[in-house]
């Protein structure tokens, strides 16, 4: 088998030749000019028999779409026996497609269709690019397909995600991408999997502010120290594979495992590599002499409810990152309320406070119950007693006829946000404060009160103290909502700025856009008063009206953003264009490079001192 920790980008001509010897030679090929194709009954069976594979692809295979739809390519998804599930992207590509049967439902396994990126990858094990006239069947050089595959925690490779365009067009970012999100796939296959009980997941990488991303390794241990399950980044990083890792002592690799807790810990591998680790969600393993980082919840009635709209579930996968800091905050104030305190966010306008409460109910113990957000200051006052606590039919002119529950009583079980509490009319907050301290509700117009067990968290940009102190926010009900305060920091101080911007435009423009070294630092350099939302606005306009080349200079950021009298240091004049001659990148340091840094160009190009764009332009010369 190959190495799962080996990088991205190598040599595929090695991988190519094998395939075209195994078409030559094996005789249990028997390469199909027609496609072996299922029936509709059973490519329905087949998805039902998947259905945990295409869940956890759910994302990777929408967003993909988006991204290279753009770039006339299509995304598939094929099980282990390289059959397809699921295709999506560029629907003119998909009508050619099927001229060559690149559809749902047909076996593209190498000993049916010969040398192919879904089929050979499934065979390597690794991820391939199979490009024109490097696939074995001439029917299918028209097609230019890279291939990554995914495997389950436990090391099998259960399918490939593939993206595949024409062969008139080489794109070089093509593997590397199939192969994050495949991995991502695997990621996701891990988290989702139920725990036995005393198993916990463990979370390595080279950067602390790493730990929440798509690049962090993956353990799940059992109570004896036992590994179970990995990822193959959690591979790479303890320079191991799955036969000496799996079911061996955690000791072998990480020998102080034990004394890491739920905030990002350095630690060192067996080889003496640096790295920090961390429990998933902050909850360490149970081994003697230990305990829990938070204790645990007793046990909660089971709640039978619709999914009201103000009850939007937060599903940790679909949330922004938090940079490491805010991370360790947010797994503070998760322990807060799982020991039923309230947690107070503060932070500016738009400094990203409900992604915080979110990221909260997601990581506490009342996750799997719903998060329900009420926002004081779109309320209007004469309505948001019945919105709160609801009311019985008939209980006011305008009241519904079935009567309401109320937002308290819809939070039974998960977590109640309370966002701009400072705005709150005063003449509420006395029942309020009641409700939070008996938990228990009385709906307008009604005699009977409904118990109530939800966590509570409040947030606001206002200064409750000065608001106190003016008489127009109770004391008591500041003092039963600040057990425990969370500070929201405005985006100018995240850390990882530079990282953000860019990936949040990438996100917005599809992957279509890139930004010129002075355009990043321009954009780190503002002071961002409007905080996120004004970062979404200047990402979205750009992504509206894109620069010539993809590649965004000072010149295109919006006027409010770009510096006084900036010059575009992409674009340098007379002697200063002289001193910035670019850099010549040999094809054995580049390669050397993405193999030290498992096939992440970013990385790559941090090691070599060279920008990510100058990096991508080699390889795409080279490809």
């Amino acid at each position: 088998m190959s190495d799962p920790a080996a990088p991205v980008v190598t040599a595929p001509e090695d991988a190519i030749a094998r395939s075209w010897r195994r078409c030559r030679s094996d005789g249990s090929y028997v390469l199909e000019v027609d496609p072996i194709m299922l029936g509709r009954g059973d490519l329905s069976e087949r998805m039902e028999a998947h259905q945990r594979l295409l869940e956890a692809a759910r994302s990777e295979v929408d967003m993909l779409a988006g991204m290279v739809g753009r770039a006339s390519s299509v995304v598939l998804l094929a099980d282990a026996s390289g059959t397809i599930l699921q295709a999506a992207g560029c629907t003119d590509f998909l009508q050619r497609a099927e001229q060559v049967a690149l559809r749902p439902g047909v076996s593209w396994a190498e000993d049916h269709r010969g040398t192919n990126a879904i089929g050979t990858a499934l065979v390597e094990a690794a991820a391939v690019r199979v490009h024109g006239q490097e696939h074995f069947m001439r029917a299918n050089r028209v097609l230019s397909c890279h291939a990554a595959p995914i495997r389950s925690p436990r090391g099998e490779v259960l399918g490939a995600l593939d993206i595949s365009n024409d062969a008139g067009a080489l794109h070089a970012y093509a593997l590397g991408l199939a192969s994050l999100c495949a991995r991502q796939v695997g990621n996701r296959l891990i988290e989702s999997a139920p725990l036995r009980h005393g198993r916990r997941q463990l979370v390595i990488q080279r950067d602390a502010a790493l730990l929440g991303g798509a690049e962090r390794g993956l353990l799940v241990v059992e109570e004896d120290g036992r590994v179970v399950a990995a990822n193959d980044m959690a591979l790479a990083l303890l320079h191991t594979g799955w036969d000496e890792l799996l079911d061996q002592p955690l000791t072998g690799w990480l020998a102080d495992w034990r004394s890491v807790g739920g905030a990002a810990q350095a630690t060192r591998g067996a080889r003496g590599q640096a790295l920090f680790a961390q429990w998933q969600g902050g909850r360490p393993l149970v081994v003697p002499g230990a305990t829990l980082s938070r204790p645990p919840l007793p046990a909660a009635k089971p709640v039978a409810r619709p999914a009201p709209m103000a009850a939007l579930a937060a599903e940790p996968g679909s949330l922004p990152r938090l940079d490491a800091a805010a991370h360790a905050a947010c797994l503070r104030g998760a322990k807060a309320l799982d020991a039923e305190l309230s947690v107070l966010l503060l932070g500016e306008t738009g400094a990203g406070k409900e992604v915080m409460a979110r990221h909260l109910h997601a990581a506490s113990g009342w996750g799997s119950g719903p998060f329900v957000a009420i926002n004081c200051t779109a309320l209007p006052e004469t309505l948001i007693e019945a919105e709160l606590f609801g009311h019985e039919p008939g209980a006011f002119t305008g009241a519904r006829r079935g009567g309401a529950k109320g937002r308290l009583r819809e939070a039974d079980g998960g977590v109640l946000f309370l966002d701009e509490i400072g705005d709150m009319p005063l003449a509420l907050q006395a029942r309020l404060l009641r409700a939070l301290q008996e938990r228990r509700v009385q709906p307008l117009g009604g005699e009977r009160e409904y118990p109530v067990r939800f966590g509570v968290l409040a947030a606001t940009h206002r200064p409750l103290a000065d608001l106190v102190a003016g008489g127009v926010f109770r004391a008591d009900l500041y003092y039963r909502l600040q057990d425990y305060t969370v500070a929201v920091p405005p985006l100018r101080e995240r850390p990882d700025l530079p990282a953000f911007i860019a990936t949040e435009l990438a996100g917005h423009s599809q992957g279509a856009l890139r930004l010129a070294p002075a355009a990043l630092a321009a954009l780190c350099a503002h002071r961002w008063p409007g905080n996120h939302r004004e970062l979404r606005a200047v990402l979205r306009t750009l992504a509206l009206f894109p620069p010539e080349g993809g590649e965004v200079q000072v010149s295109d950021l919006p006027a409010a953003v770009r510096p006084a009298g900036a010059v575009d240091m992409a674009a340098p004049r007379g002697a200063a264009a002289t001193a910035a001659v670019p850099r010549t990148l040999g094809a054995a340091e580049v390669a050397q490079a993405l193999a030290a840094e498992s096939g992440s160009v970013a990385a790559a190009a941090r090691r070599l001192g060279v920008h990510r764009s100058t990096l991508y332009r080699h390889l795409q010369r080279r490809a």
